[in-house]
């Protein structure tokens, strides 16, 4: 089952920069790796937002670590 989706301005913007260049295999990886670097900063500076507000600590965060895992029963109750 095919799903269409339109491209964002982003998405539409990279292929047309990328297309008119010729882009070897070690840089096709080194953007991959600037993309991704990217949003794991942006994923880490929202995690440092959460912690502050929840007022986590790493005691806290310990705790919670060491917290019993519900057994597969009770979630399928």
């Amino acid at each position: 089952m095919a799903h269409s989706q339109k491209l964002s301005d982003i998405q539409l913007h990279l292929l047309r920069f990328f297309s008119e260049r010729d882009i070897s295999n070690d840089e096709t990886i080194e953007i991959q790796r600037l993309i991704a670097r990217f949003y794991a900063e942006k994923a880490d500076k929202l995690m440092e937002e959460i912690w502050e507000q929840k007022d986590f600590s790493r005691e806290k965060m310990q705790h919670i670590l060491n917290l019993p895992l519900p057994s597969s029963d009770s979630l399928n109750s």
